[in-house]
């Protein structure tokens, strides 16, 4: 596996869009790359907010526990205290005594140290992510890079329809729609590889040392927008 990079002097723990959108006075094309900046947005909120290599977040509602003869999930007993949770440290707070040998039992099935528990918190220490846990993370990300491609693609498609449809209707010449159509068509190819890099970005972020490229394609398109990044510290499209 591949040593994670460390010369990219744009990084931090959140990675970000580095597009930077120029005027367009084609009102299609404008609004091609505007929608198509949109997914990129898209694809990074996701990307940073839903996918984690540790995450916990469910680990109750999948266990029952039995009150009164009646089944309950553990989750109505105990939860994870995200806003104080760090990738160090996990903190869980339940509202009945009786219910704790079970909670401790769930964490102790998810390696979760348990360091304390004092006032309705149990604080446990996170455990180390195994190649298991950043795999499956890793895919997560392929999965949220390949729907944000799919989107690419219909907001190329919806332009281009667009186009047509003011050729037909005579708003607009046929070579000004032929040009426009060109246009889109390499500004998707842009954003394609802005996407791709802003994959691997997170990708390596997840994985750390354990990161490695898919491909040698996926390898020199991520290191050649590297330098690019390093030097201007934004892709303009």
């Amino acid at each position: 596996m591949e040593e994670n990079e460390t010369s990219h002097a744009a990084r931090t723990e959140e990675t970000r869009n580095v597009v930077i959108l120029l005027e367009e006075t084609n009102s299609y094309i404008a609004s091609a790359k505007e929608r198509m900046n949109d997914v990129i947005e898209t694809f990074i909120n996701q990307a940073q907010n839903s996918i984690k290599i540790n995450d916990f977040s469910q680990i109750f509602k999948t266990v029952n526990v039995w009150v009164k003869l009646r089944p309950r999930k553990l989750s109505q007993y105990a939860e994870i205290i995200s806003e104080r949770s760090t990738t160090e440290k996990l903190f869980v707070r339940y509202t009945d005594q009786n219910f704790i040998s079970n909670i401790k039992e769930v964490l102790h099935e998810h390696r979760l140290k348990v360091i304390s528990t004092d006032h309705n918190i149990i604080e446990c220490k996170m455990p180390k992510p195994n190649d298991q846990d950043i795999d499956i993370a890793v895919q997560k990300i392929k999965v949220l890079g390949n729907t944000a491609r799919n989107s690419l693609a219909q907001v190329k498609a919806d332009s281009i329809q667009r186009l047509q449809a003011a050729l037909k209707n005579e708003y607009i010449e046929a070579r000004d729609v032929k040009q426009a159509i060109d246009s889109i068509e390499l500004i998707e190819q842009k954003f394609i590889a802005v996407l791709t890099f802003t994959r691997i970005e997170h990708e390596k972020n997840l994985a750390g040392k354990f990161f490695k490229y898919e491909n040698d394609e996926a390898k020199d398109l991520h290191r050649a927008m590297l330098k690019r990044i390093k030097k201007d510290n934004h892709v303009t499209i």
